[in-house]
């Protein structure tokens, strides 16, 4: 936007601090205006997050609440009224655009991928679509059992028998896909897009628990003081007797990262001559280099490297060339960036129920670039000239 009193005036007024005579002023510019005003909600209304999972008519309360604050402070009759003379030119269009805009289809083709789990022998897999609960697989000394999103392995009951022997299933989890397990000690696993995890289908009665991640993973462990539980990773061994904690070891990064939610945990380098670990606190994050082959810590908001567990894609301050890896995730996609300097733009979002474009048209109102779509690859370019 050109004129800077007039987005001044909009930002406060989409954040219900706007004065009577600045609302006034707003709006002659939107009668001329009226298409740069839908725009600037549509972007407002992505870049918060402030519409996650709401309908227009809730964007619409939202909106007359910005005008009950002002109105509030108006006091006389004559000035009240004026608001709602006011609140028509604004409402009524923006959130019939809004509704538009969040009707979009995505053009995206739609590749639907499945997550698979392999057995132990490595010949046979299952593949697990959501949907009513069922038994996956029976066997005399356990039960899977899939509900929706979620797998759940647990000991038969007919089988009260000491585990002597490990047997390792391994699930893969596709890009564009997300799953839950419960493994058989109670562990709750939340497995990212392009992610896998192998684990016993029952634990050792005592002794160690360990399982191996490759992509990225939420853990809720289960306390047990007698088997300490180990996540490893191809750099890294994360520790644990109870806790909540996040992984994220995508080897397309340029870091590993272990941040520790509740609890305690012990995260340090594997197959290294190197013993020694970091103890974490809670809201502390440890990142392990691929490049020097490094652990450092420091201490973080939490909440942007959980947030996905939730179906949220929370962005602070990020560069955009990490944007677009949780994105290809995400979405199943390929995004090639052909602008040098967009790779290093840093943008903070919040997006949830968006599609692709929607996420990639809020960015593109920051800094222009133009993009193209074929199939579910995607190709941004710098901003052609207008001349």
């Amino acid at each position: 936007m050109k004129n800077k009193k007039i987005e001044i005036i909009l930002h406060k007024f989409l954040n219900s601090t706007a004065t009577l005579d600045e609302i006034a002023t707003l709006a002659k510019w939107v009668e001329k205006n009226k298409s740069s005003f839908q725009e600037e909600v549509e972007l407002h209304h992505l870049i918060t997050g402030a519409g996650d999972g709401q309908s227009p008519e809730h964007l619409k309360n939202n909106l007359i609440a910005a005008f009950d604050q002002a109105r509030l402070a108006a006091g006389r009759a004559k000035k009240r009224n004026l608001l709602l003379r006011y609140a028509a030119i604004f409402i009524g269009f923006a959130t019939l655009g809004i509704y538009t805009y969040l009707q979009t289809g995505n053009s995206v083709a739609a590749i639907e991928k499945e997550v698979t789990i392999t057995l132990d022998d490595g010949s046979t897999k299952k593949t697990l679509n959501g949907g009513p609960s069922r038994i996956v697989v029976r066997s005399g000394a356990y039960v899977v059992n899939q509900e929706g999103t979620k797998i759940t392995y647990k000991k038969a009951e007919s089988n009260q028998k000491e585990t002597r022997q490990l047997v390792y299933n391994t699930m893969d989890v596709p890009y564009g896909k997300k799953f839950q397990l419960v493994l058989s000690d109670g562990t709750e696993v939340y497995l990212n897009s392009g992610s896998s995890l192998t684990y016993p289908v029952a634990f050792y009665d005592q002794g160690p628990r360990n399982v191996v991640l490759r992509g990225e993973a939420y853990f809720t462990v289960t306390s047990d003081s007698l088997r300490p539980f180990t996540v490893s990773t191809q750099n890294i061994d994360a520790k644990v007797l109870g806790t909540e904690f996040n992984i994220s070891s995508y080897q397309d990064d340029e870091h590993m990262k272990v941040v520790l939610v509740e609890g305690s945990l012990s995260v340090g380098q594997s197959n290294t001559s190197n013993p020694s670990a970091l103890l974490l606190k809670p809201n502390q994050l440890v990142s392990y280099s691929y490049f020097n082959k490094e652990l450092s810590k420091e201490n973080v908001d939490v909440s942007s490297y959980i947030a996905w567990k939730d179906g949220v894609l929370l962005f602070k301050n990020e560069d955009f060339y990490y944007i677009a890896k949780k994105l290809e995730r995400h979405y199943d996609v390929k995004i090639e960036i052909k602008d040098t300097q967009l790779s290093k733009e840093r943008y903070t979002g919040r997006f949830k129920t968006e599609t692709i474009e929607e996420i990639l048209k809020a960015f593109q109102r920051i800094k222009g670039f133009d993009y193209t779509i074929n199939e579910n690859r995607i190709k941004i370019n710098p901003k052609k000239s207008s001349i």
